[in-house]
């Protein structure tokens, strides 16, 4: 079984009921996708030690109604609900569950 072919299985199944989940890739090349969602739900389809790298960009949770200075004037720290603190337990129990996904290959 060639790489390939597991890869796009693995892509298919991913997507699989779309309807629902929404999960499907942004961009994909032969070996690579790119996934703009809920790093929780996709990482729990993938198989264990399935994955080389992730590439994470986890929320700062720096939105806290602060200001700052852009270009001479006073803006808004805030990009979104998203990246509101729900607390120190809860943003760490966060972070421990997305490190944690066993999908990372380690050979």
């Amino acid at each position: 079984m060639t790489s390939k072919f597991v890869f796009e299985n693995l892509v298919k199944y991913i997507a699989k009921d779309s309807v629902t989940d929404g999960i499907k890739p942004v961009f994909k090349s032969d070996d690579f996708c790119l996934y703009q969602e809920d790093c929780l739900k996709v990482m729990a389809k993938f198989p264990d030690n399935y994955i080389d790298m992730i590439f994470a960009d986890p929320p700062y949770n720096l939105s806290n109604d602060g200001v700052t200075c852009y270009a001479g004037k006073m803006v808004s720290v805030n990009k979104g609900k998203w990246d509101k603190s729900k607390g120190f337990e809860a943003d760490f129990q966060f972070h421990e569950t997305w490190i944690s996904e066993r999908i990372i290959n380690l050979n």
